[in-house]
């Protein structure tokens, strides 16, 4: 990659700009088999896109150092990303004069792994390996129930009206506590998580 490229993780401008990134879009088409024995493939949505690039922090600012962030800042804030378990933008920026690949990237995502590199052939600087995957945010939609039995989807693209009926306080705490229940069984034993 070029000068002509601008990377930003959250709003810390890199330094200097990556010579290479790796942007992979995860598969998650599944392969079944057939009782003849012939292979069908299930299209699915895409996975969660991963970005992996190593950048370098230098110690001193010199003449290819776009903005020059001290070391110690850098290492400060991909701790504040990964311990605050916060997500943020990652952008790339791309210069007008480019004519190919001229889209700019700007993606929400998490910092997943992070790893750095001292060696005495890069002096002071540190090399930084970074891994970043895409968050799309959990939706959720929420339904009003009226007293006349009517509902009303709040969230989404418009309002869709469906029947909904009431359910008597017994009832209601009874389902209430089967789901709790079952979501208690489900952490204990997949997730390993007690309570």
């Amino acid at each position: 990659m070029n000068k002509g490229y601008d990377f930003y993780i959250d709003d810390l401008l890199l330094p200097i700009t990556p010579a290479k990134i790796n942007t992979k879009i995860k598969n998650k088409n599944k392969v079944v088999t057939l009782l003849n024995g012939e292979e069908l493939n299930l299209l699915k949505k895409p996975g969660l896109t991963e970005f992996n690039f190593e950048f370098r922090v230098p110690s001193d600012e010199f003449p290819s150092v776009k903005a020059f962030v001290s070391p110690q800042s850098v290492l400060n804030k991909l701790q504040d990303l990964k311990v605050n378990k916060k997500t943020f933008q990652f952008k790339i920026l791309r210069s007008k004069y480019q004519n190919n690949l001229n889209d700019s990237i700007n993606k929400s995502v998490t910092l997943e792994d992070y790893e750095i590199l001292e060696d005495a052939e890069n002096g002071m600087d540190l090399i930084i390996s970074i891994f970043l995957k895409q968050y799309i945010p959990l939706k959720t939609k929420i339904i009003n129930v009226n007293a006349d039995n009517n509902s009303k989807l709040e969230a989404g693209e418009g309002n869709v009206p469906m029947k909904a009926r009431r359910l008597d306080n017994s009832l209601a705490s009874n389902v209430i506590h089967g789901i709790k229940e079952n979501v208690s069984k489900f952490l204990d034993t997949v997730m390993g998580v007690k309570k």
